[in-house]
């Protein structure tokens, strides 16, 4: 992982253990080695057996640029931290994309996309979550160039960069650097810079084949990888082809993820104790009376994953259950989520090429071209239909609703969602010198396209109540359509013939576009009398054109004949301008201090707000001893609002899952304490649906924010190889765009009428969010219709500038390397972050709260190595700290499985609040159950990876690699419901369970 490294000139040649290239580091290089960059006969400057740099080769460095910097320098470690690991190591590691790496770092927070989130927009891309601030608000850099961004939206909201597409056998090294750097990179640069740097010198031809996949089950793992280079006298060419495959990981493959019933006990209520977890259905219909009619004999054993289920309602009283409900029969679901995806497949094509030339007089030609082709699959259920009230003249009686999930017995097909995904990127340009030398430039063209073609089985709503009810026969009396059902055709399987009848195969698409042209110049100004470097200089000069458009399928807007399977329908397009001008500077001060100060500015040309944005950033490096470096940083940084955020003009979403605040309200304050509207959890007959309406804001203004950081480095005295660090970190995020969901609004509508708000589903306590004659509060008002009975008709939601987010912590790390020729040379690195505060708030006035203990603390990360002649070995893991479990600071469940709720007492003025003491209902008052709160923990997250290496000949080595070596899974905690069951804030892979690799890896002579 990180490599912490001598901190002098004369240290270096020892202390070569990394190469850290980022934006101008072939610039400085060519520059110092006039114009020729150095190759070796048939490997990379690395060693192949283990993936580090070979030290026993090492040369002076002349001058490389860390990511964080515009200006070479020979000192790598700079004012902030930078940490920089190898691509051989990543995949050492059992890492099969970039990714899954970047996830295993301390410096992450939980996942921000749930592979398997229902209604997710973007579910084959993975954006990152550095220093939990959430996506967007960290830059990608593929060669120190800007990555164009996903063409979808997360979530049908924000703009982010997919860091999961770009193939790990074309890394030469990644470079991370976990703090704000806006004054150098501009935008999104706000948490940070992930610069990944592809291959570039490299002699000869290199096939690695990979294969393996999951111990139990899903993520079989294909991977060839063929590059190599030749060079000439004034020229060299680098090329790479890569072709992967890895299949889906369902529901299926994993036993708790087959039933609704391997919910935590905790999460049983006493009717699911006394007669089974109730599994959704796959098979019912209901009579007027709500009465389950029993299925015909036989009926669920016709369809695949079907069972009979009888069904019964519980009620209590207080801590008894007083009484039992038989209503009646249907065929249940017994693994509803089989074919729900965990980690989707992909498989991808993928061509990589790239050469200079040299025209011998300080000037160099360059140029790459890469094309990332991927294929994502992915699925969340089969389709179903529903239907609302009516009268069914076949049987004479009123139906006051009927269900039916489809099979893949019926549909011929798995239904799965295929993202067809390209992504090109094209780089030329040209750098040399001027005044005699004392100068590098590099001017450089860049354009890129991101085009996705989201293909879906969707679903002809009309014509599927045409196949089961037939055409509307006219209206009762009372208001109720009359159809005459086809109950044959409904308690029996259909064919794939049948249903082509109503399956629609639809297909959306979106693109993104980036181009941009950069001219950099570095170089040394002048030198103070008193100090033996010069002070150091560098400019940027940028003009970038990027938009996107959304074009979701044409028949999405007939809602009766065409719906998809996320019931989504997001539309937007528009275009951005921006021109940058930023510079550097590097000021030796001293011998053993030296300062830096960079400032940037840019100007947007699009239709928000944006306009100018000024960021400037510091840092010192001071270096009492030889041994030791303390540095510290400090700068301002801003995110440009999102182009979606901007330009989305609006995504369509029928809602029939959600809980009513206000309604609940009502009802709880007239002493109904069983209502439907508390819980949010219940699916609404289509007649009490509402529509979501998300739209874009072309008010918004940037996100503005500042971060520093201090700490040391030092090389231990009297210990060879030791080294250890530790940075403070902080940044903080201002005026920042918080996306009002469903829930925020309905929420706060509620608060801001009635000034009540619900505690889990029986209880209220006293709205204090915001005032109730607040401009929040009148627009959230505003943002819900409703009905003439108080129904909700239409929900808008959308992007505000309103929050702030502060989060700070502390980095440490140790390396140590040791030499030895009788039993070879070991690394090790052991990396730490402590997350000390997370502090968040919606609006100004708003209390600045600490939910750090929202996710986990403290993260670790782990690797030792070990190289000895033909023999290479690796030992790596992740610790992730300790996180609140499900229903932590609630009240405990009784044996029964009766759910207290939080007691409460009016005061004289009216003012209703919590008493913090457990109580449960009973004809009409309360009884204390007791006054603990369950406070379990989900314990933390540890996994162990290793690989073992054996060069067998010059040309041939194998590589066995186990990830996750102790086959850990994550239990189910004892309050989860729901789907997935596991949590899922602490590691992206809590349900893979061990996996296994075998590489083998053969050098063309």
């Amino acid at each position: 992982m990180r490599q912490v490294i001598a901190l002098r000139r004369s240290a270096l040649a020892a202390a070569l253990s990394i190469a850290l290239l980022s934006p101008l580091a072939a610039l400085a290089q060519s520059a110092s080695t006039g114009g020729t960059q150095s190759t070796q006969s048939g490997s990379s400057q690395a060693n192949p057996a283990s993936g580090q740099p070979d030290q026993s080769k090492a040369k002076q460095l002349q001058a490389v640029t860390v990511t964080g910097s515009m200006i070479p320098r020979v000192e790598i470690e700079g004012p902030a931290p930078v940490v920089s690991i190898s691509g051989a190591q990543i995949k050492q590691q059992g890492f099969t994309t970039m990714w899954e790496f970047l996830d295993s770092l301390p410096q992450m927070g939980p996942q921000v996309q749930d592979p398997a989130s229902w209604g997710a927009t973007a579910v084959n891309a993975r954006p990152l979550n550095l220093r939990n601030l959430g996506p967007g608000f960290s830059l990608l850099l593929i060669d120190g160039h800007r990555v164009v961004d996903y063409p979808q939206s997360l979530y049908a909201h924000s703009n982010f960069q997919n860091f999961s597409n770009i193939p790990t056998g074309m890394i030469d090294h990644v470079e991370i650097l976990a703090s704000g750097a806006s004054s150098i990179y501009g935008s999104d640069a706000v948490a940070g810079v992930v610069n990944v740097i592809l291959k570039k010198n490299y002699q000869g031809d290199d096939l690695q084949v990979t294969g393996g996949g999951a111990q139990h089950g899903g993520r079989a793992y294909g991977d060839i990888n063929f590059f190599g280079g030749k060079s000439g006298d004034n020229w060299h060419i680098l090329y790479n082809l890569e072709k992967s495959n890895r299949s889906a990981l369902w529901g299926m493959d994993r036993p708790w993820q087959d039933s609704e019933s391997d919910a935590g006990y905790g999460a049983w209520n006493p009717n699911a104790r006394m007669f089974g977890y109730p599994n959704s259905p796959a098979l019912m219909a209901r009579d007027g009376s709500g009465q389950y009619i029993t299925p015909p004999a036989g009926t669920c054993g016709k369809f695949s994953n079907s069972q009979l289920y009888h069904a019964h309602t519980v009620s209590t009283n207080g801590t008894q259950v007083t009484g039992v409900t038989d209503n009646g029969y249907y065929c249940e679901q017994p693994a509803l989520f089989q074919n729900w995806v965990l980690t989707p497949g992909s498989r991808s094509n993928n061509g990589y090429l790239s050469g200079e030339y040299d025209f011998k007089n300080g000037l160099q030609l360059y140029g790459s071209a890469a094309l990332y082709d991927t294929v994502g699959i992915s699925n969340t259920q089969m389709w179903g239909i529903g239907t609302s009230g009516f009268y069914d003249q076949t049987t004479g009686q009123v139906i006051s609703n009927a269900a039916r999930q489809f099979t893949a017995q019926e549909t011929g097909t798995s239904m799965n969602t295929h993202d067809r995904e390209q992504n090109w990127n094209i780089t030329t340009g040209l750098r040399g010198t001027m005044f005699d030398g004392n100068f590098n430039w590099d001017l450089s063209l860049n354009t890129q396209k991101y085009i996705v073609h989201e293909d879906y089985t969707a679903f002809n709503q009309q014509a599927a109540n045409n196949f089961f009810l037939g055409p509307q026969l006219g209206t009762t009396a009372d208001g109720l359509p009359i159809y005459a059902m086809n109950w044959q055709q409904w308690w029996n399987p259909i064919t794939p013939q049948q249903y082509g009848q109503f399956s629609v195969n639809g297909q959306d698409s979106a693109s993104s576009w980036l181009d941009q042209a950069q001219f950099r110049i570095n170089g040394d100004l002048f030198k103070f009398p008193w100090v033996e470097e010069p002070v150091g200089w560098a400019a940027v000069l940028e003009a970038a054109h990027n938009g996107f458009q959304l074009s979701p399928d044409a028949r999405a807007s007939n809602s009766a004949t065409f719906v998809n399977p996320f019931y989504s329908d997001n539309t937007g397009a528009g275009t951005r301008q921006r021109y940058s001008l930023g510079t550097e500077f590097r000021v030796p001060i001293l011998d053993s201090l030296t300062w830096t100060i960079s400032g940037r500015l840019d100007k947007y040309n699009d239709h928000s707000r944006a306009d100018v944005a000024r960021t400037w950033g510091t840092g010192i490096e001071w270096r009492p001893l030889d041994s030791l470096l303390l540095r510290g940083s400090y700068g301002t940084n801003f995110k440009a609002p999102d182009m979606q955020a901007v330009y989305q003009t609006g995504s369509t979403v029928p809602v029939g899952i959600y809980a009513d605040d206000l309604t609940c309200i009502n009802a709880l304050k007239a002493g109904d304490t069983n209502n439907t509207w508390c819980n949010g959890n219940i699916q609404r007959p289509a007649s009490q649906y509402y529509t979501s309406l998300t739209g874009g804001n072309k008010l918004l203004l940037p996100e503005t924010g500042h971060s520093w950081t201090y700490g040391f480095v030092l090389q231990v005295p009297g210990v060879e190889g030791l080294s250890v660090s530790a940075d403070y970190w902080h940044m903080g995020v201002d005026n920042s765009i918080q996306y009002l969901g469903n829930t925020t609004v309905l929420q706060d509508e509620a608060g801001c009428l009635t000034g009540l708000q619900v505690v889990g589903t029986s209880t209220l306590e006293p709205y204090t969010a915001h005032d109730a004659g607040s401009a929040y509060c009148q627009m959230v008002i505003g943002m819900v219709q409703r009905n003439a009975d108080g129904t909700i008709n239409t929900v808008h939601s959308g992007p505000i500038n309103e929050a702030s987010l502060y989060v700070s912590g502390v980095d440490a790390s140790l390396d140590y390397k040791w030499r030895s020729e009788d039993y070879g040379d070991f690394t090790t690195s052991i990396n730490y972050t402590d997350n000390l505060s997370y502090k968040q708030r919606v609006l100004a006035s708003d209390p600045l709260l600490n939910t750090r203990y929202n996710n986990a603390a403290s993260r670790v990360s782990w690797i030792g190595t070990w190289h000895k002649g033909d023999w290479d070995a690796s030992i790596s893991g992740v610790r992730v700290g300790s996180v609140r479990a499900n229903n932590y600071g609630g009240c405990n469940v009784l044996d029964n499985g009766i759910q207290p709720g939080m007691g409460t007492a009016t005061a004289a003025d009216g003012t209703v609040y919590s008493t913090g003491v457990c109580t449960v209902s009973y004809n009409g008052g309360t009884e204390v159950v007791n006054d603990t709160m369950y406070l379990g923990r989900v314990p933390p997250w540890i996994t162990w990876n290793g690989s073992i290496g054996w060069q067998i000949n010059p040309e041939t080595k194998v590589t066995f690699t186990v990830s996750n070596i102790f086959d850990k899974m994550a239990a189910i905690p004892y309050y989860s419901g729901g789907f997935e069951f596991v949590p899922t804030n602490q590691s992206a892979d809590e349900y893979t369970g061990r996996e296994m690799f075998l590489s083998f890896d053969y050098k063309f002579n």
